[in-house]
């Protein structure tokens, strides 16, 4: 009978092998089951689950290798395993055990506090990995490295720690946001794998169904990716945790919605504002209604304001009037535009501070621990 254990490493054998790149596949491969040999060692001394502690690092960084997207890939991956529990890891882990994988993956790349039991695991197995190729750490990682190597016993390694400094964002650009936005509708991309922009717009969704089921639907799919291109640091889902029971995804218009009123970013005409390039546009039943789906919410279209006039915006938009093609058009300002979202140039995401497990704001900065 094929183990739990099995079926994990089919699955993540079967993303790796269609790697293209000979380096990043053997990378891939190396540096996944190796932290996987370090969770089961961990969790022997520290009296966790062997088994479950190496599905967490065979499943760390599956995101990164599945999309080749590395910008969130903790939070991405969380939100990824969500629907491969659904799916090809289906009926395999009980609720409970899912939360845990979900949260490790979800928390992993936080190196700089502390989580839970498994969360901890899998960031000081990650570390330790690193060993075998690497002698130069940032300050919590070096001292997490030497917590743990003391943990097991082993002689200190020659490390050298860097100074302590933080590494400096890449700033939201909102004008730039409307740049890419006119580039790349002016290319007139179409919905199809065939087209190689298409397939750039979709790279951030993991499902091996997301080119055919974004088809007809891929405008808000549009508006993330110009925005990543713009600077904007979000992970694919809205605040997915394990509190979180309804989808939001960014590839889709209720995920920017909800996004909008969470952090007040929503405007509306009736109020008074006047919207300017860079904007995100978001449109109430403006679609025809043959070229829509049955059960179609009311907000079924969106796309980044390039112009406004007195009467009429210009945008630049993927999918069209849901025809499959990217373009610029200009729409009346009027009932058909439900509203806009202004994102401020200081945004900064900050699932990092909530605690997948809770929803609740969690935040412990990790002390290092005297090597010696």
């Amino acid at each position: 009978m094929t183990s739990r254990l099995d079926r994990v490493r089919e699955y993540v054998n079967r993303i790796f092998d269609r790697i293209e790149d000979a380096e990043t596949k053997r990378a891939a491969y190396v540096h996944s089951y190796g932290v996987a040999q370090c969770c089961a060692l961990l969790a022997l001394r520290r009296g966790l689950d062997v088994e479950l502690a190496t599905v967490i690092g065979l499943l760390h960084d599956i995101y990164t290798y599945k999309t080749g997207c590395t910008a969130l890939h903790s939070h991405n991956g969380a939100e990824m395993m969500r629907v491969v529990f659904k799916s090809e890891l289906r009926d395999l882990f009980s609720e409970e055990e899912q939360t845990i994988i979900k949260s490790a993956i979800y928390h992993h790349s936080d190196k700089e506090h502390v989580h839970d039991e498994y969360d901890e695991l899998l960031k000081d197995s990650d570390i330790l990995q690193h060993l075998s190729f690497d002698d130069t750490y940032e300050p919590t990682r070096g001292q997490r490295l030497l917590h743990t190597v003391k943990e097991l016993g082993l002689p200190a390694p020659e490390i050298t720690l860097l100074e302590k400094g933080k590494t400096p964002a890449s700033p939201f650009n909102p004008e730039q946001v409307a740049h890419v936005a006119e580039a790349l509708a002016s290319k007139r991309v179409t919905g199809e794998r065939t087209d190689p922009e298409y397939m750039k717009i979709v790279r951030y969704f993991p499902e091996d169904d997301a080119p055919e089921g974004f088809k007809y639907g891929w405008c808000a799919a549009f508006v993330y990716h110009c925005c990543l291109e713009a600077g904007l640091v979000l992970p694919i889902h809205a605040g997915h945790t394990a509190q979180t029971t309804e989808g939001s995804r960014l590839g889709g218009i209720k995920g920017w919605h909800r996004l909008g009123i969470k952090n007040g970013f929503c405007r509306y005409e009736k109020d008074g504002f006047t919207p300017r390039h860079g904007d995100i546009v978001v449109y109430d039943n403006i679609v025809p209604p043959e070229n829509k789906a049955p059960n179609s919410g009311r907000y079924d279209h969106m796309g980044i304001v390039l112009a406004c006039g007195p009467d009429t915006l210009v945008a630049a938009e993927g999918n069209v009037d849901n025809k499959n093609v990217s373009g610029i058009v200009t729409r009346k300002r009027d009932d058909t535009v439900g509203f806009y979202i202004r994102i401020p140039e200081d945004y900064s995401y900050d699932g990092w501070k909530i605690d997948f497990k809770t929803g609740e704001v969690r935040i412990v900065d990790y002390v290092p621990a005297d090597p010696d």
